[in-house]
């Protein structure tokens, strides 16, 4: 956790260890102070995409922005300094620290808000695209602060509880999350390569169909749908030559 989030983690801890003569005024714990504009934080909340709608404090002082491009540098024997070959841009990551606060009640803040952070990071079915369950993957998050709108996906997600009640249970979370922008082609499911024991890869050629691959593969054509699931493939008349297919080894 950045030094930017630990000093943010203190002060909050400072703030709420400070005594009060009374409940608060929406009914909270004596003691606990609530996050907002004396401690910098601002709401915010966080969208899921077929899910909850989560709110969240943030502390707009700084946050940071990676773009990335990828570049390939191979030596060449008997050659002086090699050509470095460009390999493509990367999607721009946004780095955010948030504050996810339940002091002000006696709620859990680990299965109110936490749970449902480390369920947005699973794929799922219900997003696949095609028929293809294959193709499954995790939920978009919009994540919305004042005017600023940011659609994207999840690539990391790191917890760190602050604060408890006294009987052990979590009421505060500070969570930095690596946001990553929707590229302009769009999302994908899982890498075929990633599904499962791979058999081999085929290459597909002029007259390939799936039956046909799959006789190779299995001496059985019927079995053209195991191929096309793994590769997320949902229209069979859509092989294109040389595209590469992975042909998964059978289960049994």
């Amino acid at each position: 956790m950045s030094d930017y989030i630990a000093a943010a983690a203190e002060a909050v801890k400072s703030l709420v260890s400070q005594p009060s003569s009374s409940p608060s005024a929406n009914g909270g714990a004596p003691g606990h102070v609530r996050l907002g504009a004396a401690t910098g934080y601002q709401a915010a909340t966080l969208d899921i995409e077929g899910g909850a709608s989560i709110k969240c404090w943030f502390n707009p002082t700084q946050y940071s922005i990676t773009k990335t491009n990828s570049w390939t540098v191979k030596a060449a024997a008997g050659k002086g300094a090699p050509k470095a070959q460009f390999g493509g841009a990367q999607p721009k990551e946004l780095s955010l620290d948030l504050m996810f606060d339940a002091s002000d009640s006696t709620k859990d803040v680990r299965k109110e808000v936490i749970e449902k952070l480390f369920e947005m990071m699973e794929a799922k079915e219900s997003l696949a695209s095609g028929q293809s369950k294959k193709s499954a993957r995790p939920p978009i998050v919009t994540f919305t602060w004042g005017e600023v709108v940011l659609k994207a996906v999840v690539k990391s997600l790191n917890v760190q509880y602050t604060l408890f009640h006294p009987d052990g249970k979590p009421i505060r979370a500070a969570v930095k999350v690596n946001l990553m922008e929707i590229p302009p082609g769009g999302l994908g499911g899982q890498n075929p390569t990633t599904r499962g024991e791979v058999l081999r890869a085929h290459v597909v050629r002029d007259g390939d169909t799936l039956q046909s691959i799959a006789y190779v593969a299995y001496q059985d054509a019927t079995r053209w749908r195991v191929i096309a699931e793994a590769n997320g493939i949902d229209d069979p008349l859509s092989l294109e030559r040389g595209q590469a297919l992975a042909i998964p080894r059978l289960e049994g």
